[in-house]
């Protein structure tokens, strides 16, 4: 649809104007999304006019395209937590009202319908709040696994791990330079190059070892969690970029163990989450993968929070205290 504009659609969301609904919800706005949360449900559909997410990312602006990825990203939420997602409505904006339409042809935007969760119970906020102990942890860690058996199916011929991560590499560097004000440039490279250099240094294990663990993965983090009641729910966790779908079966472990150790400070809550995780899959992590896949990983959330702050100032302490983890993180394992 050429010239097609959302302003409409989020202007009547903002009033409280949908089909079965009342009062005023709550505006949140995301990198790629516009959320809007209701007393019992909360509605979201992606934006499509996200120039930076567009171009460097996966391009929403095309309604075919926003369409497909919001019914993939519903698809595998579903799978992981069923009992938050309901479904998808199909809409359009007539007359000044939002109207539901049975086909997706007709539909100017795809809306995801979710259960409202108490966003105290969000893992990031959770963290921050410092209201998670060591034994919440190795439950989380416990969970996690057991969710990643419902996703991380063995492909039989995988793509080489190696070219995987190397084009990770080249995304996180962009990632990390779209906040040169918070993160210098110089300061990126030393990150990218290091893990540039720990892939090429390592090649074999790469083409070989870590390319028969490629799994399907997604976007897991602390935002993407919430833990109520000793039960972990993981949602908005489809990858944002195809190139994101496969990766080493154990990102998601360091993505939501790292974010714990660095939100907390404590590396015995990283610790706990590991074990636990090790129970419910029955293995042993590598631990000389650390190096790798912290430094990643931790580059990843670091410039996310960083972008956060920029339109939530609370966030502004935490993404400083995130930098300064990842920092001295990495400059003991140079020193080494």
């Amino acid at each position: 649809m050429e010239n097609y504009s959302q302003k409409p659609l989020i202007d009547l969301f903002k009033a409280g104007s949908f089909p079965g609904e009342n009062g005023v919800p709550k505006h949140v706005e995301t990198v790629i999304s516009n959320v809007f949360i209701f007393d019992k449900n909360v509605y979201k559909f992606y934006k499509n006019d996200n120039d930076f997410f567009n171009k460097d990312f996966r391009n929403l602006a095309d309604n075919k395209e926003r369409f497909s990825f919001t019914e993939k990203d519903y698809k595998w939420n579903d799978t992981l937590s069923p009992s938050i997602y309901i479904r998808l409505a199909n809409v359009v904006v007539r007359d000044g009202v939002i109207r539901e339409v049975t086909s997706r042809k007709e539909a100017e935007e795809i809306v995801m319908i979710m259960n409202k969760v108490d966003t105290h119970n969000v893992l990031f906020e959770k963290l921050v709040s410092r209201n998670i102990t060591q034994d919440d942890c190795f439950e989380i860690g416990k969970q996690l696994g057991e969710s990643m058996k419902k996703v991380q199916v063995v492909l039989q011929n995988p793509p080489s791990f190696y070219s995987l991560f190397e084009e990770r590499v080249k995304d996180l560097r962009g990632w990390m330079k779209s906040v040169p004000e918070s993160i210098p440039t110089e300061e990126v490279d030393e990150y990218c190059d290091y893990l540039d250099r720990y892939r090429i240094d390592n090649q074999e294990r790469f083409k070989k070892e870590l390319t028969a663990e490629v799994v399907p993965d997604g976007d897991f983090h602390s935002h993407n969690a919430v833990y109520s009641e000793e039960g972990l729910y993981l949602m908005d966790t489809y990858p944002p970029k195809e190139e994101w779908g496969l990766g080493h079966k154990l990102i998601p472990l360091y993505r939501m163990g790292v974010d714990i150790w660095g939100i907390t400070g404590k590396k015995d809550y990283f610790e706990a989450m590991i074990e636990g995780y090790e129970l419910s899959n029955a293995i042993k992590v590598d631990r000389t993968l650390d190096k790798l896949y912290i430094v990643y990983v931790a580059g990843i959330a670091a410039p996310y929070l960083y972008m956060l702050q920029k339109n939530d100032s609370t966030k502004e302490e935490i993404a400083k205290k995130f930098h300064a983890f990842l920092r001295e993180y990495f400059e003991g394992i140079s020193r080494k």
